[in-house]
């Protein structure tokens, strides 16, 4: 297991022996997640803040699997934020670990099946684009309110018409807002 050097900072606060013992053993439990590498070390800051009616905790972990880790906790109780700070730095470091692993696996895996792949060519026949022709609902002019009730009242997209108010080509359409759109078309003689 690798091994976590604290330097512990206080700013407004006189760090005791307690509040020292208390953040080493805390964060202590975190070496686990930190990497199968006994000589390796690594450093964390860790700056106690406290105010008058507030206390901070912020922890900054350096080079852990490529990453650096920063997490700050703040509460009325230093003691609460030392155990918010170590609950969410151990849970960052476990998912970091997770991912560390799953990724070596997968490198491995990737790395064997590397050998045995074999490509095998494929005849690609390209399907042409038939156009199938629908008739528009012009044959009868309706009403723009009439077509969007039609619109509304099934699952189209779009309903193209003949209005009766202008003789013209029409489409009322369902809008990503929510709404209907509608275009009128020009008389084409």
């Amino acid at each position: 297991m690798a091994i976590l050097k604290l330097h512990l900072t206080g700013d407004g606060i006189d760090l005791t022996g307690a509040i020292k013992n208390t953040l080493e053993e805390k964060f202590k439990k975190l070496e686990k997640y930190l990497g199968d590498d006994e000589e390796r070390e690594i450093f964390a800051d860790i700056v106690v803040k406290k105010e008058k009616y507030r206390a901070s905790v912020e922890i900054v972990i350096y080079h852990v699997f490529d990453h650096t880790l920063r997490i700050k906790k703040e509460t009325d109780d230093l003691y609460t934020a030392i155990d918010y700070v170590v609950d969410a730095a151990e849970k960052q470091l476990r998912r970091l670990k997770d991912k560390v692993v799953t990724e070596a696996k997968r490198d491995a895996q990737k790395n064997s099946f590397k050998r045995s792949i074999t490509f095998v060519e494929e005849e690609v026949v390209e399907k042409p684009i038939e156009i199938i022709e629908v008739e528009p609902e012009l044959y009868k002019p309706i009403s723009v309110e009439d077509a969007v009730i039609k619109l509304l009242g099934s699952n189209r997209e779009f309903v193209v018409f003949c209005n009766v108010e202008t003789g013209n080509a029409a489409v009322v359409y369902k809008r990503k807002d929510g709404n209907v759109g509608l275009i009128e078309m020009p008389s084409c003689k």
